[in-house]
């Protein structure tokens, strides 16, 4: 058996299983497997050992992006155990790197003001910064609105075929968000019409020219590549990505509405996962608790010809 034919084996069975949810998590895991297939000669999974595994960890990841990675595999051999192809975990024999905390980029309220401002230059960065920044979305969800979620008055429908995990949300609308919805509304009349499109260039390599596409999904490359340049423009020195719109959104509605609200408007599966998001202050809060301090006095004393005067 070719190592690509039990990976098609393995993620029928994860959607049959329940295990996969999304074509975004089946996309990650298959690029995974796919890359260690080339890295294996395509061979059959029963021939491969640990130190294959480890070697391929090694050059191509580090931190958490191998032990992600190093999961995917030991999904894998788990299945292929579960199918007899085999008696041993190979990657379950190779140990895991160690967790780091991750770099995460976080936003004031100015900020995102300026990111919002900035983004109505254009019509396809507007619609994607306010659903980032105002409506929580992720990479994937946003790629993924179409016209049909946006039906409810009052209300964004994330649906389960574009939710993590499957986990379908209902986001109110909210007072900067209501006149975007407005626009989309009025401007994209089909069910099945994404809001953000993908597009293809008329005029390379200038690249100023674009055709789109209303029922052709927009890549996540494209749409983390106008993110970062939303940001730039905005005059903003922390890298922007999707994420980090989200990121902004859940920092400040998790201490506004409370955690088990905004556990429901993030779609986490865990309130847990909520508390990432407040356990530390924000950092319009930092600036605010030492807002006035300074190591000098506020009026100091200096000697004068006359005596002693304040500065």
């Amino acid at each position: 058996m070719k190592f690509t034919a039990a990976i098609e084996v393995y993620v029928r069975d994860q959607f049959r299983a329940g295990a996969f949810n999304s074509r975004h998590t089946e996309l990650a895991y298959r690029e995974k497997l796919n890359r260690f297939a080339d890295h294996v000669g395509n061979r059959d999974p029963r021939t491969v050992g640990r130190n294959e595994i480890k070697a391929f960890l090694g050059d191509n990841w580090t931190g958490n992006s191998q032990r992600h990675a190093h999961a995917i595999l030991a999904s894998f051999f788990d299945f292929a155990m579960e199918e007899g192809w085999r008696k041993d975990n190979p990657a379950r024999q190779v140990r895991r790197a160690k967790a780091k905390p991750p770099a995460v980029a976080r936003l004031t309220r100015d900020e995102v003001v300026r990111l919002l401002e900035a983004s109505k230059e254009k019509r396809r960065d507007k619609w994607a910064a306010h659903l980032g920044c105002c409506a929580g979305l992720r990479a994937q969800e946003i790629t993924g609105m179409q016209g049909r979620h946006f039906a409810r008055p009052g209300f964004i429908w994330v649906s389960n075929d574009v939710a993590k995990g499957g986990i379908e949300r209902w986001v109110p609308v909210l007072l900067d968000m209501a006149p975007v919805v407005d626009e989309i509304n009025a401007l994209i009349t089909a069910p099945d019409e994404f809001v953000l499109p993908g597009r293809r260039s008329l005029n390379p390599p200038e690249h100023t020219i674009f055709r789109e596409h209303p029922t052709k999904r927009l890549s996540y490359t494209a749409l983390y590549k106008q993110i970062i340049a939303l940001g730039e423009r905005a005059g903003l020195s922390t890298r922007v990505s999707p994420h980090v719109m989200r990121r902004a959104f859940a920092e400040h509605v998790a201490r506004t509405a409370g955690l088990r609200a905004a556990q429901a408007l993030l779609g986490h599966a865990s309130v847990e996962t909520t508390t990432h998001y407040t356990e530390r202050p924000s950092l319009d809060e930092l600036a605010v608790t030492v807002q006035g301090f300074s190591f000098y006095p506020a009026a100091r004393e200096v000697e004068t010809p006359d005596g002693i005067a304040d500065a």
